[in-house]
């Protein structure tokens, strides 16, 4: 078995460049490796997961085979942990006031803006995300069906977090779970996304494509280290 780390150069503080600007890089090594070797795991923790999404469904590469969302904000981020990558001059921003920044073009620019969902600003992320939203299809776009029929290209999607992440608000998320308007947690199977199918999630778990883990005690640090998290939700999963 082989191992390769995609390093796009979007390290340390450059991983607050956009999403839009990260997922091409990352999409272009991983061609590079799958040219050469076929089918892969494509594994992506924390921000990473979230890119890797992007790669599964904007790279029209038909050799991810599986895919591991190992404590993502795979749904959205709607809360400020110490860690999450937000540029300085918006460390004193609420939750509530964040979407001043990043629905906007400027706040665009900004990684985590990309997958900033504020449920009680709906009308603002579908306007001003320009990423989250064209990966779900919520709103129409000339690349809908291209995204739905990539990330249905994948054989088994592995969602994995747990309620001790700390980072990951809802740490839900990571199930492609998320608040409704009322701050109510909505499980993934009664998001409208899901039961309208708009990206595809609804058919692959149709199929037995997609396993869903809940792993207590573990903080967000500890997932790429934790001897248990590999056996258990990484390792069976290793093309």
């Amino acid at each position: 078995m082989k191992v390769f780390a995609l390093d796009g150069n979007f390290n340390d503080d450059l991983s607050v460049l956009s999403l839009l600007e990260q997922v091409p890089g990352f999409s272009s090594l991983l061609f590079n490796i799958t040219s050469t070797y076929g089918d892969v795991t494509l594994l992506g923790f924390s921000q990473g997961g979230i890119v890797s999404r992007g790669v599964v469904q904007m790279s029209d590469n038909d050799n991810i085979h599986t895919f591991i969302s190992l404590s993502a904000p795979g749904f959205g981020e709607y809360g400020i942990p110490p860690d999450l990558p937000f540029p300085f001059y918006t460390k004193h921003l609420t939750k509530e006031e964040v979407y001043h920044i990043c629905y906007r073009n400027l706040g665009q620019t900004i990684s985590v803006c990309n997958y900033w969902t504020d449920p009680t600003e709906r009308e603002k992320y579908l306007k001003y995300n320009y990423y989250l939203p064209p990966l779900n299809n919520e709103l129409p776009h000339a690349s809908a069906q291209r995204y739905k029929e990539n990330f249905l290209k994948l054989k088994k999607l592995v969602l994995v977090g747990g309620p001790d992440d700390g980072t990951i608000i809802p740490w839900q998320s990571a199930h492609y779970t998320f608040y409704d308007k009322n701050l109510t947690v909505l499980p993934y199977y009664n998001q409208p996304t899901y039961i309208q199918d708009s990206y595809g999630l609804r058919t692959l778990n149709e199929r037995g494509g997609v396993d869903v883990h809940m792993m207590p005690g573990v903080e967000h640090t500890q997932w790429i280290q934790n001897r248990t998290v590999y056996e258990t939700v990484i390792k069976p999963y290793l093309v």
